[in-house]
Protein backbone atom coordinates (compact mmCIF):
# COMPACT_ATOMS: atom_id res chain seq x y z
CA UNK A 1 0.00 0.00 0.00
CA UNK A 2 1.27 3.46 -0.86
CA UNK A 3 1.62 6.53 1.32
CA UNK A 4 -1.60 8.47 2.08
CA UNK A 5 -0.04 11.63 0.63
CA UNK A 6 -1.65 12.92 -2.56
CA UNK A 7 -1.65 16.08 -4.69
CA UNK A 8 -5.41 15.86 -5.19
CA UNK A 9 -6.24 17.98 -2.12
CA UNK A 10 -3.07 19.79 -1.12
CA UNK A 11 -4.23 23.44 -1.04
CA UNK A 12 -3.95 24.62 2.55
CA UNK A 13 -7.44 26.14 2.76
CA UNK A 14 -9.20 23.28 0.97
CA UNK A 15 -10.51 20.38 3.00
CA UNK A 16 -9.06 16.92 2.38
CA UNK A 17 -11.70 14.24 3.02
CA UNK A 18 -10.80 10.63 2.30
CA UNK A 19 -12.69 7.40 2.80
CA UNK A 20 -10.49 4.50 3.96
CA UNK A 21 -11.92 1.00 3.43
CA UNK A 22 -9.73 -1.12 5.67
CA UNK A 23 -9.40 -4.85 6.20
CA UNK A 24 -7.75 -5.09 9.63
CA UNK A 25 -6.04 -3.09 12.39
CA UNK A 26 -2.63 -3.61 10.80
CA UNK A 27 -3.80 -1.77 7.69
CA UNK A 28 -5.23 1.01 9.90
CA UNK A 29 -1.81 1.45 11.50
CA UNK A 30 0.00 1.41 8.14
CA UNK A 31 -2.16 4.20 6.72
CA UNK A 32 -3.09 6.30 9.75
CA UNK A 33 0.17 6.52 11.73
CA UNK A 34 2.13 8.33 8.97
CA UNK A 35 -0.86 10.64 8.46
CA UNK A 36 -1.00 11.46 12.19
CA UNK A 37 2.76 11.97 12.52
CA UNK A 38 2.73 14.25 9.50
CA UNK A 39 0.15 16.36 11.32
CA UNK A 40 2.19 16.48 14.52
CA UNK A 41 5.26 17.60 12.58
CA UNK A 42 3.18 20.37 10.97
CA UNK A 43 1.79 21.44 14.39
CA UNK A 44 -1.75 20.52 13.36
CA UNK A 45 -4.39 19.83 16.02
CA UNK A 46 -4.51 16.04 15.73
CA UNK A 47 -7.38 13.81 16.86
CA UNK A 48 -8.59 10.23 16.51
CA UNK A 49 -12.32 9.50 16.84
CA UNK A 50 -12.58 5.77 16.24
CA UNK A 51 -13.56 2.32 17.46
CA UNK A 52 -11.76 1.32 20.65
CA UNK A 53 -9.78 -1.44 18.89
CA UNK A 54 -8.36 1.05 16.41
CA UNK A 55 -7.63 3.58 19.17
CA UNK A 56 -5.63 0.93 21.03
CA UNK A 57 -3.72 -0.07 17.89
CA UNK A 58 -2.89 3.54 17.02
CA UNK A 59 -1.83 4.43 20.58
CA UNK A 60 0.58 1.51 20.63
CA UNK A 61 2.02 2.30 17.22
CA UNK A 62 2.45 6.03 17.97
CA UNK A 63 4.32 5.39 21.21
CA UNK A 64 5.33 8.67 22.88
CA UNK A 65 3.69 10.64 20.05
CA UNK A 66 0.28 9.45 21.29
CA UNK A 67 0.49 12.01 24.11
CA UNK A 68 0.05 14.82 21.57
CA UNK A 69 -3.06 13.26 20.00
CA UNK A 70 -6.62 13.69 21.26
CA UNK A 71 -8.45 10.34 21.37
CA UNK A 72 -12.25 10.00 21.49
CA UNK A 73 -14.47 6.90 21.42
CA UNK A 74 -16.59 6.89 18.27
CA UNK A 75 -19.69 5.66 20.12
CA UNK A 76 -19.78 8.78 22.30
CA UNK A 77 -19.01 11.16 19.42
CA UNK A 78 -21.29 9.87 16.64
CA UNK A 79 -24.71 10.02 18.27
CA UNK A 80 -26.50 12.62 16.11
CA UNK A 81 -25.40 13.75 12.62
CA UNK A 82 -25.97 17.49 12.96
CA UNK A 83 -24.66 17.62 16.53
CA UNK A 84 -21.53 15.86 15.29
CA UNK A 85 -21.07 18.51 12.59
CA UNK A 86 -21.49 21.14 15.33
CA UNK A 87 -18.89 19.41 17.51
CA UNK A 88 -16.35 19.30 14.67
CA UNK A 89 -17.17 22.92 13.83
CA UNK A 90 -16.40 23.92 17.42
CA UNK A 91 -13.14 21.94 17.30
CA UNK A 92 -12.02 23.62 14.07
CA UNK A 93 -12.84 27.10 15.39
CA UNK A 94 -11.24 26.49 18.78
CA UNK A 95 -7.95 25.39 17.21
CA UNK A 96 -7.55 28.30 14.78
CA UNK A 97 -5.13 29.27 13.35
CA UNK A 98 -3.88 25.68 13.64
CA UNK A 99 -5.17 23.24 11.07
CA UNK A 100 -7.22 20.25 12.22
CA UNK A 101 -6.26 16.69 11.24
CA UNK A 102 -8.58 13.82 12.17
CA UNK A 103 -8.87 10.06 11.87
CA UNK A 104 -12.65 9.53 12.05
CA UNK A 105 -14.74 6.39 12.18
CA UNK A 106 -18.51 6.96 12.03
CA UNK A 107 -20.66 4.37 13.78
CA UNK A 108 -22.88 2.33 11.46
CA UNK A 109 -23.75 -0.75 13.47
CA UNK A 110 -27.18 -0.71 15.10
CA UNK A 111 -28.56 2.03 12.85
CA UNK A 112 -32.00 1.78 11.28
CA UNK A 113 -32.17 2.12 7.46
CA UNK A 114 -33.37 5.72 7.92
CA UNK A 115 -30.45 6.49 10.25
CA UNK A 116 -27.97 4.96 7.78
CA UNK A 117 -29.19 7.37 5.10
CA UNK A 118 -28.86 10.34 7.48
CA UNK A 119 -25.30 9.36 8.49
CA UNK A 120 -24.36 8.95 4.82
CA UNK A 121 -25.78 12.41 4.25
CA UNK A 122 -23.66 13.63 7.17
CA UNK A 123 -20.51 12.31 5.49
CA UNK A 124 -21.48 14.20 2.34
CA UNK A 125 -22.39 17.44 4.14
CA UNK A 126 -18.94 17.50 5.78
CA UNK A 127 -17.51 18.41 2.36
CA UNK A 128 -19.61 21.59 2.28
CA UNK A 129 -19.47 22.47 5.97
CA UNK A 130 -15.66 22.41 6.12
CA UNK A 131 -14.78 23.10 2.49
CA UNK A 132 -12.50 26.05 3.30
CA UNK A 133 -11.33 24.97 6.76
CA UNK A 134 -8.09 23.37 5.63
CA UNK A 135 -9.07 20.31 7.68
CA UNK A 136 -7.52 16.93 6.89
CA UNK A 137 -9.70 13.88 7.54
CA UNK A 138 -9.49 10.16 6.87
CA UNK A 139 -12.78 8.35 7.56
CA UNK A 140 -12.37 4.65 8.35
CA UNK A 141 -14.79 1.98 7.13
CA UNK A 142 -14.33 -1.61 8.33
CA UNK A 143 -15.07 -3.64 5.22
CA UNK A 144 -15.18 -6.86 7.28
CA UNK A 145 -18.31 -5.69 9.10
CA UNK A 146 -20.10 -3.09 7.01
CA UNK A 147 -22.82 -3.76 4.45
CA UNK A 148 -21.84 -3.13 0.80
CA UNK A 149 -24.42 -0.31 0.69
CA UNK A 150 -22.44 1.58 3.35
CA UNK A 151 -19.16 1.01 1.52
CA UNK A 152 -20.84 2.37 -1.62
CA UNK A 153 -21.91 5.44 0.36
CA UNK A 154 -18.25 5.94 1.34
CA UNK A 155 -17.31 6.19 -2.32
CA UNK A 156 -20.14 8.63 -3.01
CA UNK A 157 -19.36 10.94 -0.09
CA UNK A 158 -15.53 11.13 -0.16
CA UNK A 159 -13.65 12.80 -3.02
CA UNK A 160 -10.76 10.39 -2.49
CA UNK A 161 -10.72 6.71 -1.50
CA UNK A 162 -8.02 4.49 0.00
CA UNK A 163 -8.86 0.85 -0.74
CA UNK A 164 -5.78 -1.36 -0.83
CA UNK A 165 -3.93 1.35 -2.74
CA UNK A 166 -4.23 5.05 -3.29
CA UNK A 167 -5.50 7.48 -2.29
CA UNK A 168 -7.28 7.80 -5.61
CA UNK A 169 -10.03 10.04 -6.88
CA UNK A 170 -13.44 8.42 -6.29
CA UNK A 171 -15.32 8.11 -9.58
CA UNK A 172 -18.56 7.67 -7.61
CA UNK A 173 -18.18 10.92 -5.65
CA UNK A 174 -21.29 13.15 -5.70
CA UNK A 175 -21.34 16.78 -4.59
CA UNK A 176 -23.21 17.40 -1.30
CA UNK A 177 -26.18 19.25 -2.84
CA UNK A 178 -27.14 16.54 -5.34
CA UNK A 179 -26.36 13.76 -2.85
CA UNK A 180 -28.59 15.33 -0.17
CA UNK A 181 -31.35 15.89 -2.73
CA UNK A 182 -31.18 12.19 -3.58
CA UNK A 183 -31.68 11.33 0.10
CA UNK A 184 -34.77 13.56 0.18
CA UNK A 185 -36.25 11.94 -2.92
CA UNK A 186 -36.82 8.67 -1.09
CA UNK A 187 -40.62 8.38 -0.77
CA UNK A 188 -42.06 9.10 2.67
CA UNK A 189 -44.43 6.42 3.97
CA UNK A 190 -47.99 7.70 4.24
CA UNK A 191 -49.24 8.84 7.63
CA UNK A 192 -51.27 6.11 9.36
CA UNK A 193 -55.04 6.38 9.66
CA UNK A 194 -54.57 6.86 13.41
CA UNK A 195 -52.61 10.10 12.89
CA UNK A 196 -54.09 13.17 14.57
CA UNK A 197 -54.08 16.49 12.74
CA UNK A 198 -54.71 20.18 13.22
CA UNK A 199 -54.72 23.10 10.77
CA UNK A 200 -52.14 25.89 11.03
CA UNK A 201 -53.87 29.07 9.91
CA UNK A 202 -51.86 31.91 11.46
CA UNK A 203 -48.59 32.78 13.16
CA UNK A 204 -50.34 32.50 16.53
CA UNK A 205 -49.08 29.01 17.35
CA UNK A 206 -50.30 28.55 20.93
CA UNK A 207 -52.85 25.95 19.84
CA UNK A 208 -50.22 24.13 17.76
CA UNK A 209 -47.78 24.01 20.67
CA UNK A 210 -50.47 22.69 22.99
CA UNK A 211 -51.49 20.07 20.42
CA UNK A 212 -47.93 18.75 20.16
CA UNK A 213 -47.25 18.88 23.90
CA UNK A 214 -50.42 16.98 24.78
CA UNK A 215 -49.72 14.17 22.34
CA UNK A 216 -46.05 13.91 23.23
CA UNK A 217 -46.96 13.71 26.91
CA UNK A 218 -49.66 11.14 26.25
CA UNK A 219 -47.11 8.88 24.54
CA UNK A 220 -44.67 9.18 27.44
CA UNK A 221 -42.06 11.48 25.91
CA UNK A 222 -39.68 12.93 28.49
CA UNK A 223 -39.75 16.62 29.39
CA UNK A 224 -36.63 17.70 27.50
CA UNK A 225 -37.50 15.80 24.33
CA UNK A 226 -41.07 17.13 24.52
CA UNK A 227 -39.86 20.71 24.88
CA UNK A 228 -37.47 20.24 21.95
CA UNK A 229 -40.17 18.86 19.70
CA UNK A 230 -42.55 21.70 20.54
CA UNK A 231 -39.83 24.25 19.69
CA UNK A 232 -38.98 22.45 16.43
CA UNK A 233 -42.62 22.26 15.33
CA UNK A 234 -43.07 25.96 16.13
CA UNK A 235 -40.08 26.93 13.99
CA UNK A 236 -41.12 24.82 11.00
CA UNK A 237 -44.75 25.99 11.28
CA UNK A 238 -43.61 29.62 11.25
CA UNK A 239 -41.59 28.93 8.09
CA UNK A 240 -44.55 27.13 6.47
CA UNK A 241 -46.87 30.07 7.10
CA UNK A 242 -44.36 32.79 6.27
CA UNK A 243 -42.93 31.29 3.08
CA UNK A 244 -45.57 28.83 1.93
CA UNK A 245 -49.07 29.96 2.78
CA UNK A 246 -52.18 28.88 4.60
CA UNK A 247 -53.59 26.60 5.56
CA UNK A 248 -50.70 24.40 6.57
CA UNK A 249 -51.30 21.19 8.46
CA UNK A 250 -49.67 19.44 11.41
CA UNK A 251 -50.11 15.70 11.87
CA UNK A 252 -48.69 13.52 14.66
CA UNK A 253 -48.34 9.81 15.20
CA UNK A 254 -45.98 7.21 16.66
CA UNK A 255 -43.79 4.95 14.50
CA UNK A 256 -41.09 2.52 15.64
CA UNK A 257 -40.76 4.21 19.01
CA UNK A 258 -40.52 7.72 17.52
CA UNK A 259 -42.95 10.60 17.85
CA UNK A 260 -43.48 11.86 14.30
CA UNK A 261 -44.65 15.42 13.63
CA UNK A 262 -45.33 16.31 10.01
CA UNK A 263 -45.91 19.87 8.81
CA UNK A 264 -47.24 20.17 5.25
CA UNK A 265 -48.49 23.09 3.22
CA UNK A 266 -48.66 24.77 -0.17
CA UNK A 267 -45.66 26.16 -1.99
CA UNK A 268 -41.95 25.37 -1.87
CA UNK A 269 -40.59 26.80 1.37
CA UNK A 270 -37.12 25.42 1.75
CA UNK A 271 -34.38 26.79 -0.48
CA UNK A 272 -32.14 23.79 -1.21
CA UNK A 273 -31.11 20.32 -0.14
CA UNK A 274 -28.38 21.62 2.20
CA UNK A 275 -30.72 23.87 4.18
CA UNK A 276 -30.05 23.57 7.89
CA UNK A 277 -27.12 21.16 7.62
CA UNK A 278 -24.23 23.62 7.71
CA UNK A 279 -23.52 25.78 10.79
CA UNK A 280 -25.02 29.28 10.50
CA UNK A 281 -22.73 32.27 10.21
CA UNK A 282 -21.98 34.11 13.44
CA UNK A 283 -24.09 37.09 12.33
CA UNK A 284 -26.98 35.01 10.94
CA UNK A 285 -30.20 35.80 12.82
CA UNK A 286 -32.91 33.39 13.91
CA UNK A 287 -33.22 29.80 15.00
CA UNK A 288 -33.65 28.23 11.59
CA UNK A 289 -33.61 24.66 10.40
CA UNK A 290 -30.09 24.17 11.79
CA UNK A 291 -31.64 24.52 15.25
CA UNK A 292 -34.55 22.26 14.28
CA UNK A 293 -32.13 19.55 13.18
CA UNK A 294 -30.26 19.90 16.47
CA UNK A 295 -33.50 19.35 18.42
CA UNK A 296 -34.83 16.33 16.49
CA UNK A 297 -33.34 12.94 15.77
CA UNK A 298 -34.27 13.00 12.07
CA UNK A 299 -35.67 15.70 9.77
CA UNK A 300 -37.02 14.68 6.36
CA UNK A 301 -38.06 17.15 3.66
CA UNK A 302 -39.87 16.76 0.36
CA UNK A 303 -41.38 19.20 -2.11
CA UNK A 304 -43.40 18.60 -5.25
CA UNK A 305 -46.21 20.18 -7.23
CA UNK A 306 -48.59 19.71 -4.29
CA UNK A 307 -46.41 21.62 -1.82
CA UNK A 308 -43.82 20.94 0.87
CA UNK A 309 -43.63 18.35 3.65
CA UNK A 310 -41.21 18.45 6.56
CA UNK A 311 -41.33 15.44 8.89
CA UNK A 312 -39.71 15.57 12.32
CA UNK A 313 -38.88 12.44 14.31
CA UNK A 314 -37.64 12.06 17.88
CA UNK A 315 -37.31 9.01 20.08
CA UNK A 316 -39.95 8.82 22.79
Amino acid sequence: MTSPSSPVADHRDAMMHRGFLYRDEEEVVDICVPFLREGLEADDAVAVVAASSNIDALRDALGQDAKAVQFEEALSWYQHPVKTIAAYDSFVKAEKPRRVRVIAEPVWQGRTPLEVVEWARYESIVNAAFAHSGARAICCYDRRLLHPEILAYARQTHPEIIDGHGPEKSDAYTDPGPFSATCDRRPLPSAPRTAESVSIVSTDLDAVRTFVAERASRHGMGHEALRNMVAAVSEVSTTAIGHGGTPARLSTWVHDGDLVCEISGPGHWYPDALWGFTPPADDEPGFGLWGVRMLCDVVQMQADADGTVIRLRSRI
